[in-house]
Formats: structure tokens, sequence, C-alpha cells
């Protein structure tokens, strides 16, 4: 078999996925197909990179090892938000007393008290329901704001998904927002942690909560 065989039958080897991971445009198969695909186009343009920089099936093994391990973290960002919903839990009145909020504020300010993920235990294929209780402060005569909320994946210090920012209007008080993100059946065992943030303008805050993916 020769060089020029190779690279075209490897070249077509690593275009395959991309082209299955395009078909895949039902909603319940995105993040199914995004993770799959992923990992499986990322060994065979890995393996690709490595015939062509080593000439020989070792090059392309080691080449697709590593690349697999990339399209992996990659298949995460198909993952989306789904259920989402945002209500107003405490009153200003209450919010005040809670966290002993005495003197009105001159900007607006957003601060997160608490970020959960549940169940803290989940296999892959499973659900995880991300809450993120916070509290906007506005200054006198300031009805409301817009506030972005969002959640940011990690795995091992790296970001796996950034997922889009729900941005609606909030009245000042304690609120809580919710959404859940499904896990991919091949996600890689280990803990995984949520970067809760929400903003309002120039103000924002952050937290941290995290989930366990098992057998």
């Amino acid at each position: 078999m020769n060089n020029t065989f190779s690279k075209k039958n490897l070249i077509a080897l690593a275009l395959c996925p991309s082209l299955m991971a395009g078909c895949a445009t039902q909603q319940g198969n995105d993040q199914l197909m995004g993770a799959g695909a992923g990992a499986l186009g990322g060994a065979a343009l890995g393996c690709l990179t490595g015939f062509i920089a080593g000439g020989n099936a070792g090059s392309c093994g080691t080449g697709a090892a590593i690349g697999a391990g990339v399209g992996i973290v990659a298949g995460w960002g198909a993952v989306k938000l789904s259920q989402y919903q945002a209500s107003q839990v405490r009153t200003v009145q209450t919010d005040q007393q809670m966290f002993g909020l005495t003197k009105p504020v001159d900007t607006t300010q957003v601060k997160i008290r608490k970020g959960s993920s549940n169940p803290r235990t989940v296999k892959p294929g499973d659900s995880v329901k991300l809450s993120t209780d916070y509290s906007v402060m506005l200054p006198p005569n300031v009805p409301s704001t817009k506030v972005a909320e969002s959640w940011t994946l990690q795995k091992d210090g790296k970001v796996l998904a950034a997922l889009p920012p729900q941005n609606s209007d909030r009245a000042s008080g304690g609120w809580d927002a919710e959404a859940t993100v499904p896990i991919p059946t091949n996600a890689e065992l280990g803990t995984y942690v949520i970067e809760h943030k929400v903003q309002a303008g120039t103000s924002y805050d952050t937290g941290e909560s995290t989930f366990l993916v098992t057998k």
C-alpha cells in the first residue's frame, strides 16, 4: 500500500464523522452525536496528522489517541440547556433582612448566594439540574435591570462547554435561575465543575458547584 493511497483513505475517514454530525439534526440527538462524532473525528484527524508527519502506522496510532481526547472535549460543545426557568424567590425586604442590606446602593449590583448541581452523582446519559440563587440590588427609582445568567462546564481545569447566557429584566430582590444539562453517554468519568455567573452591566459575581459522573 503506497503513501498516496493511504493518505486519501485517511482524509475520507477524517471527513466521515463531520458529515455524520451534520446529519444529526434532531434536537434529542444533538448531544449524543456531538460527543460521539467529536471523539471519532478527533481520532481520525489525529491519525491523519500523525501519518503525514511520521509516514507510518505507529504515528497514526499516536495521533489518533491524542485526537480522540481532543474530540471528546469538543463534543461537549453540542450540549444545550433545556428546561430553563427563572423566578423571583425573595422580595426586596426579605433579601435585605436575610443578608443584612441596610443601606441603599448607588449602582446596580448582583451577588450569587448559592450555586448548586443536582443530583451530585450521575451516570453517563443522565441529566443535571443547575441552580443559581442570586440577589439584585438596584439604586432608588431604578425599577429593573438586564441580567445575564450563564454556566460554564469544566473538568480538570479545562473548559468543556460555555453555555449561552440567558438575558432577562430583573427587579430588586432574590432570584433563582434553573436549567437542565444532559450528560453525553460517553462522558468521561470523574468530577465536573460548574461555574455559575450572573452579570448586570459592569457588576458580576461567580460561584461554583460540582457533580460526579460514575459508572
